[in-house]
């Protein structure tokens, strides 16, 4: 595999991955763990039952377990432990610290998902499965190059890694408090690059030859988003995966278009990015596939029930309205439309219905929509119906004190964003990660670029340019969550549309299957 990088650069990004990965695993370290051997069954499996002291960290507990931090199972997020919570590890026969063996679990495997596998078995398809089976779509109204080399696929990246700042960091000591700063923004993207890195390993034991073209985007201004895309010749790519925030990915975007170079961006929920310009690839599900999804998954479980939605009339929430609308009336679902300002009207509807579906739309800004979270979840337990509720975004992630009980007694459905703890897939991708590494990858940021590589790479090699014009096919070997992508209209580019749903159960988040 050939790596279009200057050699000086590479030297210093595998100088920014080894610091950035070592210091990474030994922050977790906190306090030493002193073995619990309590153990609990919960639905026919064993677990060590962990009360958190103070100092002590998910990392720590699990390594003392004898497990890796993915397999612990909490009712907090992990990164707000308090002193007092349980924390629940899977007995699978592993060494513990102290030096003897954990009992092994009864019935199936520790990660097995009961709801998930009784739902497969019923005829239920994965998301996985719905994404290969999607329709083909013909593409946008643009002009598709051919591939500039025949003899191998040129991928271009721009990402903020700030190299030249690197003098800046102090490598004695990692300061927490200086995130976000100048000098240590490359951090929030370095997993993203090492991503990348593991999807290439496995297009280059394939056979498949890669050039990577690595553009390091310091500033954020469109001249020096400009002189970044002309001096790295990144006209000169089949692909350009573009890790950039709002302003210079607009830009980025412009120049693409300009130069006829199709655009992947990973990480921007905004569809108003694929507007009026063909070129371009949102990652991130579109708001006609929470929809869709939502629908579906209310249709399987409770087709008698009434669908309350909540909103504040707000402009951001309009066209998640309409689509979840659209899909409610297409599957003959009853739904009433219900403003967060009038709470006695909620009060009504919900002693009205029987097993109400509240779908909670609602969008003003941060602090408004995290008091309205608390108080939505107090009004709802308050009632005596049993309510079930679906989020578009989650709110465990979002709120780091959300009342997680009260999330629990409310059925709580959304779409959870991080590692997926049922899935073997994903989990073989984190110990790839750690073995590469030395640490665990602790967002989806390096999922979702081994994904985005291993997927556009698979589609140019098996069907050449024209895959940009139906760019929907089989997940290849080695992706952790599904694609499948179409466009609203021909001047406009592609929204993937595939949403992995899931419920909360026992504190864990299980996805929920799609449904034939």
């Amino acid at each position: 595999m050939k790596f279009g990088i200057m050699k000086k650069l590479s030297t210093i990004i595998f100088l920014l991955v080894a610091w950035v990965s070592t210091s990474w695993a030994q922050m977790p370290g906190g306090r030493s763990v002193e073995v619990s051997h309590k153990v609990q069954t919960l639905h026919g499996k064993r677990y060590f039952i962990h009360i958190v002291e103070p100092g002590q960290t998910v990392y720590a507990i699990s390594r003392a377990y004898g497990l890796k931090e993915v397999e612990a199972i909490t009712k907090k997020d992990i990164h707000f432990l308090q002193i007092g919570d349980t924390v629940w590890l899977p007995c699978k026969g592993q060494k513990l610290a102290d030096g003897t063996v954990a009992p092994l679990a009864t019935g199936d495997k520790v990660d097995a998902n009961p709801a998930t596998e009784k739902a497969n078995s019923n005829g239920q398809k994965t998301a996985q499965a719905a994404a290969q089976e999607a329709p083909i779509t013909l593409g946008p109204v643009a002009n598709i190059r051919p591939r500039v080399n025949a003899q191998n696929i040129v991928v271009s990246v721009m990402l903020p890694l700030n190299l030249s700042q690197m003098d800046k960091i102090s490598t004695s000591k990692f300061d927490v408090e200086q995130r976000g700063k100048t000098s240590y923004k490359s951090l929030e993207f370095i997993q993203f690059y090492e991503g990348l890195l593991l999807g290439l390993d496995r297009l280059d034991k394939l056979g498949y030859n890669v050039t990577l073209n690595v553009v390091d985007v310091e500033n954020s201004d469109d001249e020096s988003v400009e002189k970044a895309f002309t001096s790295h010749n990144v006209a000169q790519s089949d692909l350009l995966i573009a890790m950039l925030t709002r302003q210079p990915f607009a830009k980025a975007a412009q120049l693409a278009r300009n130069a006829q170079l199709f655009i992947v961006n990973p990480a921007a929920d905004r569809s108003e990015i694929v507007k009026d310009n063909p070129y371009v690839f949102k990652c991130m599900p579109s708001i006609e596939a929470y929809a869709k999804r939502t629908v579906q998954a209310i249709k399987a479980a409770y087709p008698q029930s009434q669908v309350l939605i909540m909103q504040s009339g707000a402009k951001a929430e309009k066209e998640s309205i309409s689509s979840l609308t659209d899909e409610l009336k297409e599957q003959n679902l009853s739904y009433t439309i219900l403003d967060w300002s009038q709470p006695s009207k909620l009060s009504a509807a919900v002693k009205a219905a029987s097993n109400p579906v509240v779908v909670s739309l609602y969008n003003q800004d941060k602090s408004k929509n995290r008091i309205y979270a608390s108080q939505l979840l107090n009004k709802l337990t308050s009632f005596k119906s049993n309510i079930t509720l679906f989020t578009y975004e989650d709110w465990t992630s979002l709120y780091s004190d959300i009342d997680l009980a009260q999330l629990q007694s409310l059925n709580y459905h959304t779409f959870y964003t991080d590692w997926n703890r049922a899935s073997d897939n994903q989990k073989a991708f984190i110990d790839r990660f750690a073995e590469q590494y030395s640490t665990e990858p602790t967002n989806v940021y390096a999922g979702m670029a081994n994904d985005i590589i291993l997927y556009f790479v698979n589609g140019l090699m098996k069907k050449g340019t024209e895959f940009f014009r139906s760019p929907v096919m089989a997940m290849p070997a080695g992706m952790l969550q599904p694609l499948s992508f179409s466009h609203a209209r021909a001047d406009y580019g592609f929204e993937n549309q595939s949403a992995q749903l899931f419920r909360l159960i026992d504190y864990h988040f299980n996805p929920v299957p799609s449904v034939q």
